[in-house]
């Protein structure tokens, strides 16, 4: 099974950025993940299409089972 982290930010245009990240250290804390996040929105070294980063949205852990069949 693979898992990802995904944190989602509001932008300065008002729409929604995510980013990803492969093979989270687990168990994920949240409490790590929104300071990470705050950190991530304060450096100010990501903008989307839509503008900066301004604002936390949300953070989900996915996990996918995936199976080859060829």
């Amino acid at each position: 099974m693979a898992k990802t982290l995904q944190l989602q930010f509001t932008t300065t245009g008002g729409s929604t950025s995510s980013m990803t990240i492969d093979t989270p250290v687990e168990p994920v804390n949240a409490s790590a993940v929104e300071q990470a996040m705050n950190a991530i929105i304060a450096s100010d070294v990501f903008a989307a299409a839509t503008g900066s980063l301004v604002a936390i949205k949300g953070a989900s852990l996915i996990d996918r089972e995936v199976t080859e069949i060829l």
